[in-house]
């Protein structure tokens, strides 16, 4: 499911990025169009393949065996989409494919980094499209030709540096309106997040504590998870169905057991199980 997922958004990045044209019906359109579905194509690959075999190194170096993580490859395809759309009107396809290139390597440093730093990103969100769309956008201010930027915008006064240096005018006027879209880009979203954030860490919603995120949230959050119970600790399923029994009886002033699912073995029938999700969430509560 998971490559499914991401072969469906690869194929709609090409209505994203492609679709971005409006029209073919000029000889220069249909050029915009083409290149823009050649660059996602190409950026895609690369930067699957760069995470996969960057990782495949880093796994045989680290711990003596080689293996072919999918997901990395996944998300280094994804990496890659987000890098290109910035630029994949404007840019040569070698630089589409160098452009993807390095979106999968700064995916899989800044995966890697956020487990050293231990903040949680389950999807790899972070590395995927912030740290690569901030790459997609300086790699438009570095290469974008003066040819495709004729064809797309119908001038090409100002182009990517490496071109402005090419020409001997080490023009950074792109550069510069690329670098200035990105401050703008996370002040915006700080300003408009950063309130948000702290208001549901001071109402303590923020994220779960410490037992539940390593029993998981499958279980202590959504009381499901029995398929990947073999992977936790069985202390650590004893000690959260412990507390949850706890916290069962002061919400309900009796006391019960319950079985390997945690669910209640002798309540009456008519009692009902529900979910209450409160400040750590997943705290379960009888109603008689």
């Amino acid at each position: 499911l998971q490559v499914l997922g991401s072969f469906i958004l690869w194929f709609g990045w090409y209505g994203f990025n492609t679709g971005s044209t409006q029209s073919i019906l000029t000889a220069a359109k249909a050029r915009v169009a083409a290149l823009a579905a050649t660059n996602t194509t190409l950026a895609a690959a690369s930067g699957g393949v760069a995470a996969l075999f960057a990782n495949l190194v880093l796994m045989e170096r680290y711990t003596g065996e080689a293996v072919f993580n999918l997901n990395f490859a996944m998300n280094g395809c994804l990496g890659g989409l987000v890098s290109i759309t910035s630029g994949c009107a404007v840019i040569e396809p070698w630089a589409g494919i160098l452009t993807g290139f390095v979106a999968g390597l700064l995916y899989l440093w800044m995966s890697k980094q956020l487990v050293k730093w231990c903040i949680d990103d389950a999807v790899d969100a972070i590395p995927v499209h912030m740290v690569n769309g901030i790459w997609g956008l300086i790699s438009t201010g570095l290469m974008a030709a003066p040819g495709r930027m004729m064809d797309a915008y119908g001038t090409d006064k100002h182009v990517g540096w490496f071109y402005s240096w090419g020409r001997g005018s080490g023009d950074f006027t792109l550069m510069g309106c690329q670098l200035v879209g990105i401050l703008f880009i996370l002040g915006w979203v700080t300003a408009l997040m950063l309130p948000f954030f702290l208001l549901l860490n001071y109402m303590g919603w923020f994220r779960s504590d410490a037992l539940e995120e390593v029993v998981g949230l499958d279980i202590s959050y959504h009381g499901g998870g029995s398929h990947n119970m073999g992977e936790v600790k069985s202390e650590y399923l004893d000690a959260f169905r412990k507390r949850r029994d706890e916290q069962i009886r002061q919400r309900s002033g009796r006391s019960f057991s319950t079985n390997e699912e945690g669910v209640p073995t002798n309540t009456r029938s008519t009692d009902l199980y529900e979910d209450n999700e409160e400040t750590n969430g997943g705290v379960d509560r009888v109603v008689g």
